[in-house]
């Protein structure tokens, strides 16, 4: 099923049609699991009940309003485009035991899936889509980091230090640049 084919208007005195991009719903599951992937490893180096639960609704604010603030990404305004979300996603989800968390391989294995959806993402859009593509992935894991301390029911220090070398290590990946 391809989704994306409805011209969406630029807001301006212009009214032309925006440029979209043919999405399958494999492609749109492909692409939502590299933020999914790269924020589960930022989870992953601090976990804790409470500020996984944080962490993942400020992952979940973060990517609701991508489609705003990317909106003239036509790669990531089809991402999100709502009659193809009406659909449902169903993004692979990471792999990962219990060994691979007290391994630090979480990391590595959120890279490889980064890595696959990135490909498709410069595939299916040009290098300033995918850039910021890339953005928004770094954007999703920022969220994750500032969601919740390292205290107790998610106080005290918001980002810790294994959350800033993981996303050190995600940006440098990416080549972009983090703003924690």
């Amino acid at each position: 099923m391809t989704f994306g084919s409805k011209q969406a208007r630029l807001k301006g005195p212009w009214n032309l049609p925006a440029v979209t991009v043919e999405l399958t719903t494999e492609e749109r599951n492909k692409l939502m699991g590299g933020p999914l992937a790269a924020a589960m490893a930022v989870m992953a180096v601090d976990m804790g009940i409470f500020s996984s639960a944080q962490e993942a609704i400020a992952l979940g604010r973060e990517l609701a309003s991508a489609a705003s603030r990317y909106a003239s990404n036509p790669l990531i305004a089809s991402l999100f485009d709502p009659e193809a979300l009406k659909q449902g996603l169903r993004p692979e989800k990471l792999s990962v035991t219990a060994e691979d968390v007290r391994d630090g391989k979480v990391l590595d294995r959120a890279l490889a899936e980064v890595d696959g959806a990135v490909a498709l993402a410069r595939a299916k859009g040009d290098e300033a889509s995918a850039k910021q593509y890339c953005e928004l992935i770094v954007a999703g894991c920022e969220a994750v980091a500032k969601a919740a301390g390292d205290g107790l029911f998610g106080s005290g220090d918001k980002v810790t230090a294994a959350e800033k070398a993981a996303l050190t290590k995600i940006s440098q990946h990416l080549g972009v640049t983090t703003t924690l």
